[in-house]
């Protein structure tokens, strides 16, 4: 019998669309509803993820026994209609939460570089040096989603099981840990979020784990 690789799968799913991501408004921590589409987008997603690992309607062994995801609304309302078709329970996670953008949060990409021309760039070429005006440093608010991501997927291996951990997350920080997995610069983090699908499975072996917690485990800005 062959022997299962050490390690975890994890799967990240988008959030679905609110009104402000559809009109290209930063979120930040601001807690809205899914727009129609939104809603549309987790449905179909759900349906992909089912066929992708070939489950039946309904299935009694689910493959993830949690989906995780921020507190906000429309993170909430992505993992339960998800999981609804999956079969599975949903929790939400407070350090999952996007990172807070001040006086950033609600505005579009044209009148971010009006206002804050020198951040607006900063946020394009080094977004990790980033401290939002009266908001949250995106170095700080990284190590707290990667801390987050680290102590999901070793509680799972506390629990004795190397199955599967599933996360909802919104793009910011979406692109954050894609960034990391794929080994690009985080400049490239918006690339990301447009080019790849909406919901990707990744392994994780032990190794790996280790250097995420090692990154988690940094000091921030504000240290």
């Amino acid at each position: 019998m062959a022997t299962k690789p050490a390690g975890h799968y994890l799967t990240l799913i988008a959030s679905g669309e609110t009104t402000w991501s559809r009109e290209g408004r930063l979120l930040g921590s601001a807690d809205l509803p899914l727009s129609n589409e939104g809603l549309s987008q987790a449905t179909r997603d759900a349906e992909a993820l089912a066929g992708e690992l070939g489950l039946q309607e309904k299935s009694p062994s689910p493959p993830f026994s949690v989906i995780h995801h921020p507190p906000d609304e429309a993170a909430t309302a992505t993992a339960q209609t998800i999981a609804a078709r999956l079969n599975s329970k949903t929790k939400a996670v407070d350090d999952l939460r996007e990172p807070h953008l001040g006086l950033l949060e609600g505005l579009t990409e044209q009148t971010f570089a009006e206002r804050y021309p020198k951040r607006k760039k900063q946020f394009n070429d080094d977004p990790l040096s980033m401290s939002p005006p009266e908001g949250e440093n995106l170095l700080d608010a990284r190590n707290r989603l990667f801390a987050a991501v680290v102590r999901l997927i070793q509680k799972k291996g506390k629990r004795g099981k190397s199955g599967e951990v599933a996360i909802v997350l919104h793009h910011l920080n979406l692109g954050l840990l894609r960034c990391w997995f794929s080994d690009v610069d985080p400049s490239r983090l918006w690339e990301l979020i447009a080019e790849r699908p909406r919901v990707e499975r990744y392994f994780i072996p032990p190794d790996q784990l280790q250097r995420l917690a090692d990154i988690a485990s940094e000091e921030g800005a504000s240290a």
